[in-house]
């Protein structure tokens, strides 16, 4: 019986630290994005991503000015760069997945809240994950389309 008790401590310690190592690469991904953005573009600096992991305001409070920031910064900077992208920037995703987790706190459904966010969550992190990768691929809007690598007006 110990044996049994045990083990179901250790599998709750492996899930705990499996969903820290989850949400750590998580929020490495939005702050890796908010670097791709231009600093004159860019509404919140990419280091306050790590804010999410203040205890309760990380979780349901910061974010609702997190997604709505981020959102502005990758449109302003997907204008900047002459490719605007269909959508609202990830700002609907983020601030339901931030509703689904208020639901957390609900006694018997906080099971089925956690599944939900996880859900949301990964796609989140996908829809994050590629615009980072677009935002690679772009040319940035300071750098342009250069003919010539010679700066002299004459050649």
């Amino acid at each position: 019986m110990e044996g049994l008790i045990i083990i179901g401590v250790l599998l709750y310690f492996a899930l705990i630290t499996g969903m820290i190592l989850c949400m750590v690469f998580f929020v490495k991904n939005l702050m890796d994005l908010m670097r791709e953005v231009e600093p004159k573009n860019r509404q919140i600096h990419p280091g306050f991503v790590w804010m999410l992991f203040i205890p309760f305001y990380g979780m349901f409070i910061f974010p609702f000015s997190l997604y709505p920031k981020m959102a502005e910064s990758l449109k302003r900077e997907f204008d900047d760069r002459n490719s605007p992208q269909p959508g609202d920037y990830g700002k609907t995703l983020g601030l339901t997945a931030t509703f689904i987790m208020m639901g957390i706190i609900i006694p018997f459904l906080n099971f089925f809240v956690i599944i939900a966010w996880a859900v949301v969550g990964i796609i989140l992190w996908v829809k994050m994950a590629q615009y980072k990768n677009m935002l690679r691929r772009l040319p940035k809007a300071s750098e342009g389309v250069r003919i010539s690598s010679n700066t002299d007006l004459l050649d």
